[in-house]
C-alpha cells in the first residue's frame, strides 16, 4: 500500500478512538489519557498561555487536510466524513520544535486558517467529553513540510532536481561532521547523496570527487572534504585521499591537528564494524599517509574520535557497549593502562550518545538522539540557538579559540533528511547566536 493511502484511514480511526473515549465518562471535564496520534487540521487562533510562562496555547480545528481528500477523490476512493466536530488545544513549550516550509521556523509564521500538522510529545495526549483534544507538541509544522517529508508520494513532483554546485559546502545531498581549524577559516567535512523517495529519481547532492551513487540497498558512500576561506569566498571542497582507504565505503575525519599534520579518521569498510584510525603527514601539503587503526580501542565498533584539548594520546569516541545497542561515549586514557572507559552516567543513558567533540577548555560537546547537549563542571546542558523554540542542531564543533561553533541543521526531507553545516558565535556566557548557513559565513 502507497503511504498516500494510508493517512485518511489513521486519521478517521484516530478520531474515532477520541470520540469513543469520550462518550460514557462519568465527569465529562476530566481529562482522559488517550493512545498519542499525529493530529491535522486547521489553525484556528494562537495565544500565550497565562499559566505557563514562554507556552503558547494552538487551537486547531481538526480534520483530514485538504491535498489528502483531493488525491483521494480523483483516485475515486471515498472520503469519509468525521460526525463531530473535534478541537485540539496543543501547548507549544520552548521544547518544542516549530517547521516552516522544511525549516525551523517561528508560531507567526503559521497563518489562521491554513492546514498543519502535529506530533505530540509522547504520553501527553488526553480527552475532554466528545469534543476536545489536550496534547503537548513535540513538533508542530504546516502541513505542507509534513506532507513533503512524511508523505512524498502525494502529489509530489517526480521531475529531475537541478545539479548541486560542487564548489560549495552545502547541497541537497548530506554535509556534516564539521570539522574547523585556524579560527573556522579552514574546513574538514564528510558529505555524501542522499537517496530519493523514489527509486526513479536520481539521488540529491553534489557529485563531488569520490562519490558514487547509492546502491539499491540505499546505502551512499560518505567521504571527507577540505576547503579554505580566503578572500573570495570558500575553495572548491577537496577529496580527503588516504592511500589505503581508496576502497572504503565510510571515510570521515573527525579531528584534525591545528597545523593539519595528524587526523583521527571512523573507517567503515568491508563487512566489519568502523574503526577509528590515525594517519600523519608531513606538512599541511603533503599527502596524508596510510590510516593507521588504534588498536586500543579494541575490536568492536568505534567512531568519531577526537582527542580531549590539549593531548595527543587521551581520546573521546563513540562505541555501543556489551548490554546496549546505541552508542555510548568512552574515554581511551593510555596513562591508566585500564582500556576504554564509559563516561559519567550524567553522560550515558539509555539513549543513544554520540559525536563527542571537546572546547578550549576541554568542555564536552555530545548529542543525545537529535539533541545537542554540552558537559562542563559536572553540569549537562543543552546547548540551544536562540528563539522561544527548539531548533534541531546536531553535530556541534568549536574552534579551537572557542569563538565560533559549526553545527549541523536539518531540512525535513523524506527518507533521510538533509543536513547542512551552518556557524554561531559562541558567546562568553555559553549560550550561541544566530547561526549562519556556512557557505555565507564571513567572521
Amino acid at each position: 500500500m502507497s503511504r498516500r493511502t494510508t493517512l485518511l484511514p489513521t486519521l478517521v480511526t484516530a478520531a474515532a478512538v477520541l470520540l469513543v473515549a469520550g462518550c460514557g465518562m462519568v465527569d465529562p471535564n476530566r481529562p482522559v489519557p488517550q493512545p498519542d496520534t499525529n493530529v491535522f487540521g486547521n489553525l484556528l487562533e494562537v495565544s500565550p498561555n497565562p499559566q505557563r510562562a514562554g507556552v503558547f496555547t494552538v487551537n486547531i480545528q481538526v480534520g483530514p487536510p485538504r491535498e489528502l481528500t483531493q488525491t483521494e477523490e480523483k483516485q475515486m476512493r471515498p472520503t469519509p466524513v468525521m460526525e463531530s466536530r473535534i478541537t485540539a488545544e496543543v501547548s507549544v513549550t520552548p521544547d518544542s520544535v516549530v517547521l516552516v516550509q522544511g525549516r525551523a521556523g517561528l508560531l507567526d509564521q503559521l497563518s489562521p486558517g491554513s492546514e498543519v500538522a502535529v506530533i505530540p510529545v509522547p504520553g501527553t495526549t488526553r480527552m475532554i467529553g466528545a469534543s476536545r483534544v489536550l496534547l503537548d507538541a513535540a513538533q508542530i509544522m504546516d502541513f505542507s513540510t509534513y506532507h513533503h517529508w512524511q508523505l512524498p508520494a502525494l502529489g509530489e513532483s517526480t521531475a529531475e532536481a537541478p545539479p548541486d554546485n560542487p564548489a560549495r559546502i552545502n547541497s541537497t545531498g548530506v554535509e556534516h561532521v564539521p570539522v574547523p581549524l585556524d579560527g573556522g577559516r579552514v574546513l574538514y567535512f564528510t558529505a555524501r547523496l542522499r537517496r530519493a523517495w523514489d527509486p526513479k529519481l536520481a539521488p540529491f547532492g553534489a557529485r563531488r570527487p569520490g562519490l558514487e551513487e547509492p546502491s539499491k540497498e540505499g546505502s551512499s558512500r560518505e567521504l571527507s572534504y577540505r576547503t579554505e576561506l580566503g578572500k573570495a569566498g570558500w575553495s572548491a571542497p577537496e577529496l580527503v585521499a588516504f592511500p589505503n582507504l581508496s576502497e572504503a565505503h565510510e571515510v570521515q575525519v573527525t579531528w584534525v591537528a591545528e597545523d593539519e599534520t595528524a587526523c583521527l579518521v571512523t573507517v567503515g569498510e568491508g563487512d566489519g564494524p568502523p574503526w577509528v584510525g590515525r594517519s600523519e603527514r608531513a606538512g599541511k601539503r603533503a599527502q596524508w599517509g596510510k590510516v593507521e587503526r588504534i588498536e586500543d580501542l579494541g575490536k568492536q565498533e568505534s567512531r568519531g574520535a577526537v582527542y580531549l584539548a590539549g593531548s595527543s594520546t587521551k581520546i573521546a569516541f563513540a562505541r555501543p557497549p556489551a548490554a546496549k545497542a546505541a552508542l555510548d561515549l568512552f574515554l581511551f586514557d593510555p596513562s591508566t593502562g585500564a582500556g576504554p572507559m564509559p563516561l559519567d552516567p550524567r553522560i550515558n543513558t539509555p539513549s543513544m550518545e554520540w559525536s563527542p567533540r571537546v572546547g578550549p577548555t576541554n568542555q564536552l560537546l555530545f548529542c543525545r538522539g537529535d539533541r545537542q547537549l554540552i558537559y562542563s563542571q559536572g553540569i549537562v546542558d543543552a546547548l540551544r540557538l536562540p528563539g522561544p523554540f527548539r531548533r534541531v542542531l546536531t553535530e556541534a564543533n568549536p574552534t579551537r579559540d572557542g569563538k565560533w561553533v559549526f553545527l549541523c541543521q536539518p531540512r525535513y526531507t523524506p527518507i533521510e533528511l538533509d543536513q547542512d553545516i551552518f556557524v554561531a558565535p559562541w558567546k562568553s556566557d555559553g549560550s550561541l547566536g544566530e547561526a549562519v548557513a556556512v557557505d555565507d559565513w564571513r567572521p
